[in-house]
């Protein structure tokens, strides 16, 4: 008979990171069925793995019951929650002095660092929350009418104008190398406005932006583009740069550069090879 595999320190890590990594990628929690087909952990085994960090206050479940599936959080997730939840009006004649001045400090650093964690998406996120990441910082460089189209689907994922020019942008966070899938649909989007919305070619630029191999360290990370999709954007006239080329352009602004010169940088793009 076999021997049944013990649980390791490895699958405890696996599953926090599966949460974490579920969280931000989808903006919902996750079910232990997901858990477990993410993290490739069989499903009875990831349950009793998830009661475990639950009784260590390591997860938290928000959901659940007999017959029910088993929703979770990290636990120090769920405390930042239950911070946030509002008190009755009559708690001000109890509130302390001192905390009310540390409360204000700490409202206004959480503000700040939301916007460096929202840089920060640009290197490691894909899907919606890396849409708004690219959205943010394209509006925060000072760029126009800066919108970030995730209620309807069919449609840029964000468009924005630059000097009377209307661009088209998709985003993809990807392990792998940017495809030519969002390289194409780039031309479909330029043709509609053409059709629908009379616009002139000259009046549009389309740009494919691609968190490529985003499990890697930006620095070790091969090119961002397959073939096809080179081909593509330069037949249809798109353009291209990566999400670490968006942080880096903020990063020089911090350091000085001004944000005129930096959406020049950015409308230009990267050379494609």
């Amino acid at each position: 008979m076999p021997r049944k595999k013990s649980t390791t320190g490895e699958d405890y890590r696996k599953v926090m990171e599966v949460v974490k990594d579920y969280i931000f990628t989808t903006h919902t929690f996750p079910q232990i069925s997901d858990i477990a087909k993410q993290s490739g952990i069989p499903k009875p085994k990831c349950t009793s793995i998830c009661n475990e960090l639950i009784g260590q206050n390591q997860l938290y479940k928000v959901f659940g019951g007999t017959g029910l599936s088993t929703v979770v959080i990290p636990y120090d997730m769920m405390q930042v929650i239950l911070r946030t939840q509002a008190k009755p009006k009559w708690m001000d004649k109890y509130s302390f002095k001192e905390k009310k001045e540390l409360d204000k400090k700490v409202e206004e650093l959480t503000f700040q660092i939301t916007e460096y964690e929202m840089f920060e998406r640009l290197l490691y996120m894909t899907d919606i929350p890396l849409q708004e990441a690219v959205s943010f910082a394209l509006d925060w460089l000072g760029f126009e009418n800066v919108i970030h189209l995730k209620e309807d689907t069919d449609n840029p994922d964000v468009t924005f104008t630059y000097q009377g020019l209307k661009a088209l942008v998709e985003v993809a966070g990807t392990i792998k190398t940017g495809d030519k899938d969002k390289a194409q649909q780039l031309d479909g989007w330029v043709k509609r406005e053409i059709v629908q919305h009379n616009k002139k070619a000259d009046e549009l630029k389309s740009f494919f932006v691609v968190n490529h191999f985003r499990e890697i360290e930006p620095q070790k990370r091969g090119d961002p583009l397959t073939p096809h999709a080179k081909e593509f954007l330069k037949l249809n006239q798109s353009h291209f740069f990566t999400t670490h080329f968006l942080f880096n352009t903020v990063k020089t602004v911090m350091g000085g550069v001004s944000k005129d010169e930096a959406r020049r940088e950015v409308w230009n793009g990267e050379k494609i090879d």
